[in-house]
């Protein structure tokens, strides 16, 4: 049996070994020999290319590369290595960093991880039966591996097929949880990990949103990342109590930051309505198809749909996220009528700790922190964005929640009134 540096030394860089060494002996013992994998067999990268969406004229640098592929002992077993880390592995997932593209593949050097990574249809298929799934959905998910082609690694690569190693480990979740791309948006069903709590009037329906106590914010009402970022600034610290039956704390604006006072809400008034493990969607939003408030609302309303009749015994009760989308700064840099600040202003948005860097990755595909002399200006947003931070501002990211019960109400404002 090869070893993972004999491997890489036939490839002609050992740089990644200590990732690549990683369950090496458990994915060999699985490995069926270099004309056995099924990720390479011409019928399945036929099947496979057609339900991602890609054209006909990737039969051809597929194909080419898998008989490539088979022919070397080694690419096989980098490749056979990289599928079963991420898709196959009882251990977790441990997706690939680092490790080399051959050169030996010329310009199809890229498909080594992006045949495993359309590999993964018959798993997505697989776990979407289980779960009961309609097939338009189970397309529409499978397609994303085809976004994350043409839409991040071509356009950070010269047109060049293949795929991010960092976005490749993520795809394991498509094959295992209820997890669907529905429209322009993804949404992902399980406990909310967002430390918020939710209260509505039994009234009015007015929302407001408590942060749990001890959350340090700057004096606008939001937060850094590290503790000790905040040296030197002044501060406010977040409390949350409950009191004579009334719930007292530190309220969160729908408009996404803290604000420093204390309000109290009398429990036989209001509910709480959502928290920290309730159930919910995990929404992500995915590359690919801009974010036309429309699609978006659509999207939001197609879920509730899916997810209320899939799951009736754990109906979700909210969609959260969070992502550099839902920095209130990008409100800042465009205009009131801008798609990305309406989608916002139709959110409860919440302020998190983030770094500098939050999210650039996706819009500059180049890690942090940025050379603001040589980072790509080609789209309006990353002119936009580069003028904003070379005047001196700090990124941030951002969270948000919509309530189910609102989706049918999501509108431009939805808690603003």
């Amino acid at each position: 049996m090869l070893t993972a540096e004999e491997v890489l030394t036939s490839i002609g860089s050992t740089a990644a070994l200590a990732d690549v060494e990683k369950l090496w002996d458990d994915s060999m013992a699985a490995y069926p020999g270099a004309e056995k994998i099924p990720f390479l067999q011409d019928d399945a990268i036929t099947s496979n290319r057609k339900a991602t969406g890609f054209g006909d004229e990737m039969d051809g640098p597929f194909l080419r590369a898998a008989a490539a592929i088979r022919a070397n002992e080694a690419l096989a077993r980098l490749s056979w290595h990289c599928f079963w880390r991420v898709f196959l592995s009882d251990k977790g997932v441990y997706p690939p960093s680092g490790w080399p593209e051959p050169e030996m593949l010329g310009e199809d050097r890229g498909l080594i991880y992006l045949l495993p990574a359309i590999g993964y249809v018959p798993l997505v298929r697989e776990n979407h039966k289980r779960l009961g799934f309609p097939e338009d959905v189970t397309m529409e998910t499978i397609a994303q591996v085809r976004h994350y082609c043409d839409d991040n690694f071509r356009r950070g690569h010269d047109g060049r097929p293949g795929i991010y190693l960092n976005q490749l480990g993520w795809m394991r979740y498509y094959t295992t949880d209820p997890y669907v791309r529905i429209g322009r948006l993804e949404f992902w069903l399980q406990p909310s990990s967002r430390d918020i709590y939710v209260y509505r009037n039994r009234k009015t329906g007015k929302t407001i949103a408590f942060p749990p106590a001890g959350v340090t914010y700057l004096m606008d009402g939001n937060r850094l990342g590290k503790p000790e970022e905040y040296e030197g600034h002044e501060t406010f610290t977040s409390k949350l109590e409950y009191k004579d039956g009334c719930v007292i704390g530190t309220p969160l604006s729908p408009k996404g930051y803290a604000i420093q006072e204390e309000i109290s809400l009398p429990l036989v008034d209001w509910e709480m309505v959502f928290s920290k493990g309730d159930v919910s969607l995990g929404m992500h939003i995915p590359s690919g198809g801009g974010m036309d408030f429309e699609k978006c609302a659509d999207s939001l309303k197609r879920a509730k749909t899916f997810f209320t009749k899939h799951f009736p015994d754990t109906p979700p009760k909210a969609v959260v996220c969070s992502s550099w989308i839902f920095n209130t700064q990008l409100q800042e840099i465009f205009p009131p009528e801008a798609n990305l600040c309406r989608f916002q202003r139709g959110l409860y948005l919440v302020p998190c700790a983030s770094s500098p860097g939050e999210g650039l990755w996706f819009v500059f595909l180049r890690g942090w922190p940025l050379d603001f002399a040589t980072a790509p200006r080609e789209t309006t947003l990353q002119k936009k964005i580069l003028d904003y931070l070379a005047e001196g501002h700090r990124w941030r990211g951002g969270q948000m929640f919509i309530l189910m019960d609102d989706i049918d109400n999501f509108r431009d404002g939805t808690y603003l009134d």
